[in-house]
């Protein structure tokens, strides 16, 4: 991984782009969604960004670009299209240790732009580091036919909710499973599907019930260590929700970044059968992943 992945609060923050031509509106348009405070400099500017100005949505500014324009940025784009001029101001932003983008050139940028799926509350950005843009926007569009545009209220809907399952279960644990098991049951599909006051009434009521966590279950996933890419979405999704991973030798990086941060991994051992035990016992989802060096595809099913 070569860049730090981050989301940036810019909103009502100042950030300056250079440049008037399409590469700049494109930098506006999503300074713009996000609520920055934007300046914009150049000699010229294309109608679209003079309308953007007279709409109030951002600051135009038609003359030559000065070092000391970006003092006080949260951060700049560089987007004249002109080399002279961008590295002129990536190299004022540096001086200022001010985070600065120039279209197209990863190397003198600090930080690099994604491709955005916007789902509103939900955002995914998809980098490539800047060695190809086309194959982040290629995995872009095939992200934005797996997630509906309703995940944006969803997001929404269970922030609506977050302090009531807060002040309900004290625990981390319990309050991780409680999410977990709102979003893979129906309330979240009511909600998806625009049935807002029926799953507010349901999320209500099992808010008040305060339900203990679900007894823990165990998965057993087969992995070819060779062919990681064969993993079902259902596996992919059962070691993303595993409390505990518990893996043989042979699995790799490939297969076990599919789990969460916080999962406990444990590599299979002579302890680990009474380890696994007591994870269950505690109400935590476990999976084994197998190694099946003969294996066409994953399987899956209960240990």
């Amino acid at each position: 991984m070569r860049h730090y992945p981050a989301f940036m609060d810019i909103e009502g923050r100042p950030c300056l782009v250079v440049g008037g031509g399409g590469a700049a509106l494109a930098k506006l348009r999503l300074l713009c969604r996000a609520g920055a405070d934007v300046t914009v400099i150049a000699r010229r500017f294309d109608a679209e960004i003079r309308a953007l100005a007279s709409a109030g949505n951002v600051a135009l500014e038609m003359r030559q670009f000065r070092a000391d324009d970006v003092i006080g940025c949260a951060l700049v784009h560089a987007a004249s299209g002109v080399a002279a001029l961008d590295e002129a101001v990536a190299r004022a932003a540096r001086a200022h240790n001010i985070p600065v983008n120039l279209v197209d050139r990863a190397a003198l940028s600090s930080f690099v732009m994604p491709a955005i799926v916007d789902r509103g509350a939900l955002v995914v950005g998809i980098s490539s580091g800047g060695a190809s843009p086309l194959l982040a926007r290629r995995v872009r569009a095939d992200i934005e036919e797996l997630l509906p545009h309703g995940l944006g209220r969803l997001a929404g809907f269970a922030q609506s909710f977050r302090s009531a399952v807060r002040a309900t279960f004290a625990d981390f644990e319990t309050r991780l499973r409680f999410w977990e098991d709102f979003f893979d049951g129906p309330l979240a599909e009511a909600v998806l599907q625009g049935q807002e006051r029926r799953a507010r009434a349901g999320m209500l009521a099992l808010v008040n019930r305060a339900q203990l966590p679900p007894a823990g279950e165990a998965r057993d996933i087969a992995v070819d260590p060779g062919a990681p890419d064969l993993l079902t979405l259902r596996d992919v999704r059962r070691i993303a929700r595993a409390d505990v991973i518990l893996h043989d030798g042979a699995i790799g990086a490939e297969v076990l970044d599919h789990a969460r941060r916080d999962a406990l991994r444990i590599e299979a051992g002579g302890e680990s059968a009474n380890r696994v035990a007591a994870e269950l016992r505690a109400g935590k989802r476990v999976v084994r992943l197998v190694a099946r060096t003969q294996a066409r595809h994953a399987s899956s099913g209960a240990i």
